[in-house]
């Protein structure tokens, strides 16, 4: 009957399969490269105006005269340099968000590369598999025995696009429960000093928790983008993640009162109810990607069995 060539057109319909979802992934990944660059781009901006704002009040200026008739110089300038060191973080942070994004699109560009031109490997599987059937002359069975080989290959490949999908799932579980164990930590220490007076060594521990908590965060984002790539091509929608401003900390310290400590406060319990929102989300997904993954399985043991029973007919 000719195995070889069923052999032949399932792998071909395989790779032809991955090529077609490296393709979307790569779509769903340069958008998002071009959404770090503006991102980048736009924080740069704002950074330029902060150190034009710091020069204004060490240099010789109107508004440096102005502060100093005023008798607030020193406080102002303390002021504007922290919220000029607080725009170049976020900077770096954007970058660093730029580059991971270029990468990823570079690696997907290689591994679609890499695959080959899968078109003309599968026109050339399929007219061997043709000529194969021809020559044995066994009719419909012959026939049907094609289709359930490039079906299994289709099937194939989307049960390795979903277990992908699932593996990016679990690293984004997994980043948003470190991340949220920091912002535990941190609601407790800013609960403490609220309320309790708290003191230099309260203060040092909320701000350190503040910083875990929003570098850990940025974990669990850089994992979500990387869970809606491998999304983007079986039908589902990505979530969103959860941002803790990197600035915050800095606001805490250049306003350290009753109020300021008020706002920090309820700004990590709104923080803790996104990110509860975002377990529900993710374990809401992990559910939809085991019954997508289970009726994908199920397909693949009835093309088996099916080629089986007309295997055995012959």
């Amino acid at each position: 009957m000719g195995s070889d060539t069923e052999t032949d057109l399932r792998d071909a319909a395989e790779a032809r399969a991955a090529h077609r979802r490296l393709g979307t992934q790569l779509d769903a990944a340069e958008t998002a490269a071009a959404a770090r660059r503006t991102e980048e781009a736009d924080l740069a901006a704002r950074l330029r105006v902060e150190e034009a704002d710091v020069r204004r009040l060490v240099g010789v200026s109107p508004s440096r005269l102005w502060a100093t008739l005023r008798g607030d110089l020193d406080e102002r300038a303390a002021r504007e340099r922290a919220e000029r060191d607080a725009a170049a973080l976020a900077v770096a942070g954007a970058t660093h968000r730029r580059e991971q994004a270029e990468s990823e699109v570079a690696r997907l560009r290689a591994a679609r590369a890499a695959l080959g031109d899968v078109e003309a490997r599968y026109a050339a599987a399929l007219a061997a598999h043709e000529r194969a059937v021809r020559s044995a002359g066994t009719g419909a069975a012959a026939a049907e025995l094609g289709q359930i080989a490039q079906g299994i290959g289709v099937a194939t490949a989307e049960q390795r696009e979903i277990d992908e999908a699932v593996t990016a799932l679990r690293a984004a579980s997994a980043a948003l429960e470190e991340a949220f164990g920091h912002l535990q930590s941190a609601g407790g220490w800013s609960t403490y000093d609220t309320f309790f007076g708290g003191g230099m060594v309260a203060d040092l521990m909320k701000h350190s928790r503040i910083d875990d908590s929003a570098k850990a965060f940025g974990r669990v984002n850089r994992a979500l983008e990387r869970l809606r790539i491998e999304l983007a091509d079986i039908g589902v929608t990505g979530v969103q993640g959860v941002e803790i401003s990197e600035t915050l900390a800095v606001f805490d310290v250049l306003f350290d009162n009753v109020l300021s400590d008020w706002m920090v406060r309820d700004r990590i319990a709104r923080a803790r109810e996104e990110a509860l929102d975002l377990r529900v989300r993710l374990s809401e997904l992990d559910r939809v990607l085991a019954e997508r993954r289970l009726a994908v399985a199920e397909h693949l043991a009835a093309l088996a069995r099916r080629r089986e029973e007309l295997l055995l007919a012959g």
